[in-house]
């Protein structure tokens, strides 16, 4: 039997149901006289009193009307999954919304993939018009675009496929998203909802994800995309005063400005969630950022904005450890001077423009790492940077050869400072080994 848990509490009487629904009074009346479901609670002087999965509950059959199910054969299909030991609010994806003798999304996914790779727009487009047609538009959205942006990224990152590849299979999936968010149905919620990206951040598909998500399940979403400064961040509180702010980031720095921008809203005491790949692949990185981790951007995060609204938070906030502060400040202090002895030692081994980069790239990298109180992280970093060369068919004997300097030049500067070491230790532990060095 399925555990009662706090969602089933008697909450929200008719009104507030009707509103965060959008179904009608009669309608709800005659779902549960006729049909049993839902089972709203009583007061004592006979009033509805509905709970959380009460409310979820009728989401999930009017989801099913949309799709073309007929009230009685949703009803039906609750009370099959039930008896099967299923909880029917988890069976949201292709085995309800599959019409019989349809193409699976597993086939309209890998005919999506497929148009992107030869730039076939016409054809994307209409792969994604008979998603929809056959499936709800979360379904299509997490089973169908948000895997398929993944394997094209994959596939560029193992040489398989191009930048404007990609970049053309992006701008296909923020138009479509876009236009998705545009035609949600007006919000039914009074909470508002802030989405952004922290300074130096540009994937915005994350947000879409979110915005889209939320929107659907009815509430108000401001959205400020890409890069969003500090400053303008604390504008637009003022302006927009949201209950809750989410934020994304994909990279280790970005991450770090996700905690900058974290502390700053914790100052002005408004509660922050954030997610995104890098904290997926290291959820470490997160310890010092005050705010609550919300997970994979999947069809689970509406429920988990909703927990957090009503008050389910992280632990206490821990603040990063006066050790990663000092060796932050040390190694910013020293930087200059590492960097110009990098660029006297090497400038006959390694080309001008892409020794720059080095240094400009690699130093974020370590800065983020120690913001983020995580050394370790570094290596992270660059072993998938070291992947990516490897993978496009470019020698690493030069990059090799740099980290080996930087890490030598790093020993020497912060001799003494025990973060520091643990830097050097992690840098030298990425760095390939003489026989991966040599090029044909």
């Amino acid at each position: 039997m399925r555990e009662k848990t706090d969602l089933e509490a008697p909450t929200y009487n008719l009104k507030a149901v009707v509103r965060e629904t959008g179904i009608l009074p009669h309608t709800l009346r005659a779902w549960e006289r006729r049909y049993g479901l839902p089972r709203p609670a009583r007061t004592p002087g006979g009033h509805r009193l509905y709970s959380r999965r009460d409310i979820e509950i009728i989401r999930w059959l009017m989801a099913r009307q949309a799709e073309g199910m007929s009230i009685g054969r949703a009803v039906a299909l609750w009370r099959t999954l039930e008896a099967q030991g299923r909880d029917p609010l988890r069976e949201t994806g292709e085995t309800l919304a599959s019409p019989e003798g349809a193409p699976s999304l597993q086939s309209l996914r890998k005919a999506w993939i497929d148009a992107c790779m030869r730039f076939a727009e016409e054809e994307a487009e209409s792969v994604l018009v008979q998603a929809f047609a056959l499936y709800p538009p979360e379904v299509v959205v997490l089973r169908l675009l948000q895997p398929a942006l993944e394997e094209i990224g994959d596939r560029w990152y193992q040489g398989l496929a191009t930048v404007q590849q990609e970049h053309f299979a992006s701008a296909l999936a923020t138009r479509r998203l876009h236009a998705l968010i545009a035609a949600a149905p007006p919000p039914l919620r009074s909470e508002r909802l802030l989405i952004a990206c922290p300074p130096g951040e540009r994937h915005i598909l994350p947000g879409l994800w979110v915005s889209f998500l939320l929107r659907r399940r009815g509430w108000p979403v401001v959205d400020l995309g890409a890069d969003v400064p500090l400053l303008r961040m604390q504008e637009a509180i003022k302006a927009i005063r949201p209950r809750l702010v989410i934020l994304t980031a994909q990279m280790l720095t970005t991450a770090a400005s996700l905690a900058d921008m974290a502390d700053l809203l914790r100052e002005m005491d408004v509660p922050v969630a954030y997610g995104g790949r890098v904290f997926q692949q290291r959820p470490s990185l997160g310890a010092y950022i005050p705010g609550v981790y919300i997970g994979e951007l999947g069809e689970e995060l509406p429920d988990r904005v909703e927990a957090i609204l009503r008050g389910d938070r992280s632990p206490e906030f821990t603040p990063l450890p006066e050790v990663y502060r000092e060796a932050l400040a040390r190694y910013r202090a020293v930087r200059p001077a590492l960097e110009a002895s990098l660029r006297m030692q090497l400038r006959a081994e390694v080309q001008e423009a892409e020794l720059e980069i080095g240094l400009l790239e690699l130093g974020k990298v370590i800065e983020a790492a120690l913001r983020l109180g995580d050394p370790e992280a570094v290596r992270m970093e660059i072993e998938w940077i070291i992947g990516l060369v490897r993978h496009h068919h470019r020698c690493v004997a030069e990059l090799s050869r740099y980290l080996k300097a930087y890490a030598l030049g790093l020993r020497r500067h912060l001799a003494g400072d025990p973060v520091g070491m643990d830097l050097v230790r992690w840098l030298k532990a990425s760095i390939p080994s003489t026989a991966e060095d040599r090029c044909s």
